[in-house]
């Protein structure tokens, strides 16, 4: 059987953010932070501000998209005095006007986030949210007051993304291989973006309620993606249930509700499927470059089948057996 441990950990090292890219970001980003302390401390006497990273760079799950563009996103809390709320509109065109000349880059308002771009192929999003003076600001982080986004479209929203932050880094201390799959499936969606697959969020919550710790890669990779097919196909497993519900709150959302039209649905549990199909065929050949193409057709070109050596006795032994499928991708 062909194991690919190493060469999935090779791929992790390819698709994971790297110190020196990190450090970048992180530089960037708190530059942005000064600027926006600045805009406040001149221009709103009724209001501070705060800051609190979210999302992947914050969770060390990030990976380099097939664009090459990185995604950063900073929560920026405004604190003010229920009176003194400003619309989301306000509060938005706040952040906006405190950081348009950051780059040489157009800055873009968007209906939950400004967007801060870069030349050098990153972008950070800075969703905006508020909370009243009253709400524990000195310890705001572990207040149980719920933080307000500033959606343009749907008005001042509950949302806590730190929270989701807290739940992820408990589920996942000691537990590198879980985040490492985590980026193999960020990776997979990124591979099929013309799906239109679930966010990483999904992925992110998926990996953690059906993870399957194994001593290889390759093997907690296809098990954790057969326990995330049993909960969630009820195409195929009737017991199943489609849904995927956020962690930190008792909120009743769906989270895959966004992909639940019989189109969406279908496109995101077949691939799915034809993914753990080429995972139990490439556990089952001898020859690691066949099991290498089996996985690639789904990870991407960027899956170093290249960096492969197999030694000529290996090679001989897969040509030996007569129904054994080479790596020509055809058989899922």
């Amino acid at each position: 059987m062909a194991d690919l441990n190493e060469t999935f950990n090779e791929f992790n090292g390819i698709i994971a953010l790297i110190p020196k890219k990190k450090e970048e970001l992180r530089t960037s980003r708190n530059a942005i932070r000064k600027d926006i302390e600045t805009y406040f401390e001149k221009n709103r006497d009724n209001h501070t501000v705060r800051f609190k990273g979210q999302g992947s760079f914050s969770m060390n799950t990030t990976i380099l998209p097939a664009s090459g563009e990185y995604d950063v996103d900073d929560g920026v809390y405004i604190f003010g005095k229920e009176e003194d709320r400003p619309t989301p509109a306000t509060a938005h065109n706040w952040i906006f006007k405190a950081v348009e000349n950051r780059t040489g880059q157009n800055t873009i308002d968007k209906n939950t986030c400004i967007r801060v771009q870069y030349a050098k192929n990153y972008h950070v999003d800075l969703p905006i949210y508020y909370k009243t003076t009253g709400s524990n600001e000195g310890n705001f982080f572990d207040s149980k007051d719920i933080p307000e986004l500033a959606h343009k479209g749907k008005g001042w929203i509950e949302s806590d993304p730190y929270a989701f932050k807290l739940w992820f880094d408990k589920e996942s201390k000691d537990k590198n291989q879980l985040k490492r799959i985590v980026r193999y499936l960020k990776a997979w969606t990124d591979n099929k973006c013309h799906l239109n697959l679930p966010s990483g969020m999904v992925f992110t919550i998926l990996a953690v309620n059906n993870y399957v710790s194994k001593d290889r890669d390759d093997e907690a990779f296809l098990e954790t993606l057969e326990t995330i097919q049993k909960s969630i196909d009820n195409t195929r497993h009737t017991w199943a249930t489609y849904e995927c519900k956020r962690p930190t709150t008792d909120d009743t959302e769906n989270l895959l509700d966004k992909y639940s039209s019989e189109t969406r649905k279908k496109n995101f549990l077949d691939a799915l499927d034809s993914l753990i199909k080429s995972g139990r065929q490439a556990l089952e050949v001898k020859s690691k470059k066949d099991a290498c193409a089996k996985w690639q057709k789904h990870l991407g070109n960027r899956f170093p089948c290249s960096s492969i050596e197999e030694k000529d006795e290996d090679v001989a032994k897969a040509f030996a057996t007569p129904d054994q499928l080479r790596y020509d991708n055809k058989s899922a």
